[in-house]
């Protein structure tokens, strides 16, 4: 690898499937992210249960939680899940 070439540069680069900005991940970017909701328009959170993971929905204004990973975004369906190192990540389809 060329001493100018770093890491990150290896990874492909990906449009999210929403917006479609230039990002390194083929997931949502963290904008179109923000903007997930139920099926009526709620706004939703997502987050790990714990620091070992698990994933959890929850109505971002009054928390109460939501037993689905389907979100819409833009009205597009989406998927929300526990990323593989942690995290959330939501994804098209």
């Amino acid at each position: 690898m060329p001493a100018a070439m770093k890491a990150e540069d290896e990874v492909p680069s990906q449009p999210c499937p929403v917006c479609h900005i230039v990002q390194r991940v083929s997931a949502l970017c963290r904008d179109c992210a923000a903007q997930a909701s139920d099926e009526s328009g709620r706004r939703l959170k997502f987050c790990n249960v714990s620091c070992s993971g698990g994933f959890q929905a929850a109505y971002a204004d009054t928390g109460e939680p939501r037993d689905s990973h389907v979100c819409f975004v833009r009205g597009i369906c989406c998927r929300a899940d526990e990323a593989y190192h942690g995290g959330i990540v939501i994804q098209t389809g």
